[in-house]
C-alpha cells in the first residue's frame, strides 16, 4: 500500500507539473492537453488495478467512470487509447485537516463530560453510595427474563439450613418450590402464606443440598435481617406476568 500510495503521489506530481487546465486556455495546445489527460486517464487506471484487492468497492466505482469491464491484474500490461469515458463522478471524499481537528477536539469533550459524570456519582449516605448500580444492559437482555406474580401457598424452614425458608408458590397454572435466603428476615415463615409476591419464573431450575429451586422471589435489602420481600399491589393475580 505505501509504494502504491507513493506512485499516487508521483503521478499526481507528474499531472500538476504538466497543468493541463493552463495548457487549455492556451490556443495550439489541445493535442498537448489530450495527450496529458490520456496519461493522467491511465495512470489513474494503473493504480485503480494496483488498489482493487484492498478497495474493491472504489475499483467499482473507477470501471464504471473508465467504461470498462472488471480490471484484472493482466490489464495493467495495456493502455487506453481511442476509449470513450462516462461522466465523471467524485469518487472519494478529500479530507479536511480542520474538520479531523475539530472531530478530535470533540471527542476530547465526550471524554470529559463522561469522566464528570462518572465523578457526579452518589457520594452522600443513600442507598446508591452504598450499592451503586450495575453496568447497563440492553432491552433485549431485560426482555429476556420473565417476572411473574406468585402466591406463597406455603411457607418452611429447611432443616440444616441457616439461612433459608423453603416456599411453595403458585404461578397460575403450575406451583414452583423455590428456596429463598430470606429465614433471618421472616422467622415465622407461615405469616408468609396467603401473599403475594414477585419472582423470576424463567431462571434455570438450580440443584441445591436440599432439593431443586425453581425459580427465585425478589426481595429488597442489604441481607439479614433487612430483607423486605417484595409484593404486588392488590388486584394482580398468580401468574400475571410483571412488565
Amino acid at each position: 500500500m505505501r509504494e502504491t500510495m507513493g506512485l499516487a503521489d508521483r503521478a499526481n506530481a507528474d499531472i500538476a507539473e504538466k497543468a493541463p487546465w493552463a495548457l487549455a486556455k492556451q490556443e495550439g495546445k489541445q493535442d498537448e492537453v489530450q495527450a496529458v489527460c490520456s496519461l493522467g486517464i491511465n495512470l489513474f487506471r494503473q493504480l485503480v488495478i494496483f488498489l482493487k484487492p484492498v478497495l474493491p468497492n472504489l475499483a467499482a466505482d473507477a470501471e464504471k467512470f473508465l467504461n470498462v469491464e472488471p480490471l484484472t491484474w493482466e490489464d495493467h500490461k495495456t493502455l487506453l487509447a481511442n476509449h470513450q469515458l462516462n461522466p465523471f463522478s467524485a469518487l472519494m471524499t478529500r479530507i479536511d485537516p480542520l474538520k479531523v481537528e475539530a472531530m478530535a477536539a470533540a471527542s476530547k469533550e465526550d471524554l470529559t463530560a463522561t469522566d464528570t459524570t462518572a465523578s457526579s456519582a452518589p457520594a452522600g449516605n443513600g442507598e446508591l453510595a452504598k450499592d451503586p448500580l450495575s453496568a447497563e444492559i440492553d432491552f433485549d437482555a431485560f426482555a429476556a427474563v420473565d417476572l411473574r406474580v406468585a402466591l406463597i401457598l406455603k411457607a418452611e424452614h429447611v432443616e440444616g439450613a441457616d439461612k433459608l425458608l423453603r416456599l411453595t408458590l403458585d404461578i397460575g397454572d403450575e406451583q414452583r418450590n423455590v428456596f429463598s435466603g430470606i429465614k433471618s428476615a421472616y422467622p415465622n415463615p407461615s405469616e408468609l402464606e396467603g401473599r403475594l409476591t414477585m419472582m423470576i419464573a424463567n431462571l434455570k431450575p438450580r440443584k441445591m443440598r436440599f432439593g431443586i429451586s425453581e425459580g427465585m422471589v425478589m426481595a429488597a435489602g442489604p441481607g439479614g435481617e433487612e430483607i423486605y420481600l417484595l409484593s404486588p399491589d392488590s388486584g394482580a393475580k398468580p401468574g400475571q406476568r410483571i412488565k
